[in-house]
């Protein structure tokens, strides 16, 4: 049985928080042909959601071809939910972007309609937090505000605090993952997780352990507090992704 969140989040009618895992599956192309190639395969795929790494596309930096980009994407979707990710380079993004570039590029694309989500970093500034959260609100959209740590799993009480001061920052879903070091950094990321959700995080959460020691976490997340997944499509965007079929098999037996 998944453990739902208090506060649920409904975008495109796809419920964060309920009684179902959300499968999403993240594009990665860099050009625009293979972007547009890459949205439609995923599109037969019907996943939950599908995130778009903008930071991938070779134009993420100019606003106006990459909102011209997501209006031509986004119809080939079939109305599939877009959580729209302009990683920074320090959490994972693919290439270094001015805060300026990247703030611009968002605006452009959630007044386009089709960014439906947006995913930016707690440790962005408190001026480039606060722009983006008007923005979203402006343009009815929602807001992830994630963390990532690529080295290492902090301790349970510093992960509750990241969620808990994401939530604190605006946050709709607050995001947080986590490389392990062994199978007990899993399980702390676990029991971290089901005390935010049973505490104070009221809003829907995503958490996970990378890699595979941590793909477990990708499985079970419903469980103790998780409610979205990053699967394959065509290609993963962190290590420790699973198949979506394979992940939606499990998920039916939990």
């Amino acid at each position: 049985m998944k453990l739902e969140s208090k506060v649920k989040v409904n975008v495109r009618n796809r419920i964060f928080g309920g009684e179902k895992t959300l499968a999403c599956i993240p594009m990665v192309a860099v050009t625009r042909e293979a972007l547009l190639k890459e949205a439609d395969i995923c599109a037969s795929m019907n996943p939950d959601i599908i995130e778009w790494r903008v930071d991938s596309f070779e134009l993420a930096g100019d606003a106006e071809a990459t909102s011209r980009t997501l209006v031509e994407m986004a119809p080939l979707l079939n109305d599939i939910p877009i959580i729209f990710t302009f990683r920074i380079a320090r959490e994972g993004g693919a290439k270094e972007y001015t805060q300026e570039e990247r703030l611009a590029t968002i605006k452009a694309c959630l007044e386009t309609g089709y960014a439906d989500v947006i995913d930016i970093e707690a440790c962005n500034e408190p001026e480039f937090i606060a722009a983006v959260k008007e923005a979203v609100v402006a343009n009815n959209s929602r807001l992830i505000i994630s963390a990532h740590n690529f080295k290492s799993t902090p301790s349970e009480e510093e992960m509750i605090a990241i969620l808990e001061h994401e939530q604190e920052l605006g946050a709709d879903i607050p995001k947080l993952a986590v490389m392990p070091q062994s199978f007990d950094d899993v399980l702390a990321l676990m029991r971290a997780t089901y005390r935010a959700r049973t505490g104070n995080v009221i809003q829907p959460m995503i958490t996970m352990s990378m890699a595979e020691v941590g793909k477990i976490s990708r499985v079970i997340g419903n469980l103790y507090g998780s409610d979205l997944s990053f699967v394959v499509g065509q290609n993963a965007s962190a290590p420790g992704q699973i198949p979506m079929n394979t992940a939606r098999e499990l998920w039916t037996l939990l």
